[in-house]
């Protein structure tokens, strides 16, 4: 062994064996589910006293479980964008109708079903066309939206395979999009080709296949559920039941999802050699009256905790203890750098990335780099240093919070502190001057 080999082997040995494990076997599987407007509040391990998730529950109990970790967006499509570079997506460059090429609006002409010509640029690095060099065989099994035209499709960006659908949202039960579309949106690579069956059933299944089919080499399965997304309808759509009822049957069948993958990596004796996480795109959007995002205020689309501050889980038996729960606060966007050095995957030269490898924070080995977080959406915005947010809406400051000591945003210190309130202000501002106001 050479002399640096020695010297490297000695300093992971002072951070004990999880961490000479994780960086000397070979790189691991990566799971990532991710539910779709999940609130805060909507698992049995976050709080809920009427949701019933046993396989979530015990995920939980065999890894790490964050009370601080935020998706970079308050709605789907830049949360996703996040996720896939590993930046801010007002960074991201997203294209419009107009600069499409001749040959996408060609394509778009030919197949009207996909009518929607906005989407990430496909010259975004992401994680998978990242992890594909470093010999990962790579799938998005659920949903894209990140680009209708077929411009965006997801095969495009470094997947191997896609079963699911481009949209938003679709009906669990035809897979017909919604939001006025109306068009068949289920796809199995880059054909139409619907399938009879509950949505939430059918991407598990097509996710244990995946697991089965790859199970000798490393894979990325990226599991973007539908559920608990509107429109809410249940397995059995002759049932009638109100929409509180179905929407905890959505999350329980979610709960039920995560059990199914879980069992598939053990009954292929792969869970030691897999890091499989569980979290959400945003905030919850539940039926009127429903505590989705308790105890936090706000909802999906909102500024408030309860708009961004979702849950997260992370299992990786014999590297992240078990039974464990962090107050590190971590975002969406931190998955791609962790991803990519847990595969040793070569990253373009001089590519920004914003988020951070988390690894350590999993492990409890350390806590996250200190930074400043912004959230954008429309005009609203929020700016966050420590524990003090303050957000508003276009150039104007609305609310001053400090989270350590009021979760719950009661506590209005805007006009109590304004020097913090200007110094967060100047940090937002430079931060919209950086990336844009996209």
């Amino acid at each position: 062994m050479c002399r640096a080999a020695r010297l490297l082997l000695a300093a992971l040995l002072l951070l004990g064996p999880a961490s000479v494990r994780a960086a000397t076997a070979p790189p691991p599987n990566l799971v990532l589910i991710m539910a779709d407007d999940l609130g805060y509040g909507s698992l049995g391990c976050y709080g809920s006293p009427t949701i019933k998730t046993p396989h979530i529950d015990q995920l939980a109990a065999g890894g790490v479980r964050f009370t601080d970790f935020h998706s970079s967006g308050t709605v789907c499509s830049p949360t996703r964008a996040a996720l896939l570079t590993g930046r801010y997506p007002q960074r991201c460059t997203w294209v419009p109708d107009e600069q499409l090429s001749p040959v996408f609006r060609a394509q778009r002409a030919a197949n009207p079903a996909q009518r929607w010509a906005w989407g990430i640029s496909p010259q975004e690095v992401t994680l998978p066309a990242v992890l594909r060099p470093a010999g990962y065989r790579t799938a998005l099994i659920g949903k894209w939206h990140l680009g209708y035209d077929f411009a965006f499709h997801p095969l495009n960006y470094g997947f191997d395979e896609f079963r699911g659908f481009v949209g938003g949202n679709v009906d669990y039960h035809t897979h017909v999009a919604g939001y006025g579309e109306k068009q068949l949106d289920w796809w199995n690579g880059k054909k139409i080709a619907n399938e009879e069956g509950y949505t939430t059933e059918l991407l598990t299944r097509h996710a244990v296949d995946f697991i089965a089919r790859n199970r000798a080499a490393p894979f990325f399965l990226y599991l973007a559920h539908a559920a608990p997304h509107d429109p809410w309808q249940g397995r059995d759509p002759a049932q009638k039941k109100s929409p509180a009822e179905i929407y905890r049957e959505m999350i329980e069948g979610l709960d039920t999802s995560v059990g199914a993958v879980a069992a598939a990596l053990h009954a292929h004796g792969l869970e030691r050699s897999t890091l499989l996480i569980f979290c959400s795109d945003n905030g919850g959007a539940a039926p009127r009256g429903f505590p989705a995002n308790a105890p936090l205020a706000g909802r999906k689309g909102g500024m408030e905790e309860g708009g961004h501050r979702v849950p997260f889980i992370a299992s990786w038996p014999g590297v992240i203890a078990p039974g464990t729960t962090s107050d590190a606060t971590v975002l969406t966007m931190d998955f791609f750098p962790t991803f990519a050095a847990l595969a040793r995957a070569q990253l373009p030269a001089g590519h920004p990335i914003d988020g951070t490898d988390i690894l350590p924070v999993l492990q409890r080995r350390a806590r996250p780099t200190e930074r400043t977080l912004h959230w954008l959406f429309g005009d609203a915005w929020a700016v966050r240093q420590g524990p003090w947010k303050l957000s508003g809406e276009g150039t104007e400051p609305r609310a001053l919070i400090n989270l350590d000591l009021d979760r719950t945003e009661k506590n209005n210190l805007l006009r109590a502190q304004p020097e913090r309130v200007a110094a967060l202000t100047a940090l937002h501002t430079a931060w919209i001057d950086s990336v844009g106001r996209r």
